[in-house]
């Protein structure tokens, strides 16, 4: 299976340690449709870095969103 998007996710900056990942995780990521994906992509453009760290924990740029 592509890990195309979840590879997506991390070079837009919404998977920030793709390393803590399981193949199993990435193939769950890569169920997402191509809208799924681009509004995530979207959501984290709208919303900004200073907002995400702002409102994140610790020093990354990095936000939990719970579905």
């Amino acid at each position: 299976m592509s890990n195309d998007k979840f590879e997506r996710l991390v070079q837009k900056g919404i998977i920030l340690k793709p390393d803590t990942f399981s193949e199993g995780d990435k193939q769950k990521i890569n169920t997402l449709t191509s809208d799924e994906v681009e509004a995530l992509i979207s959501i984290r453009a709208k919303l900004g870095d200073q907002f995400i760290q702002q409102k994140g924990a610790g020093p990354s740029p990095s936000m939990a969103i719970v579905f």
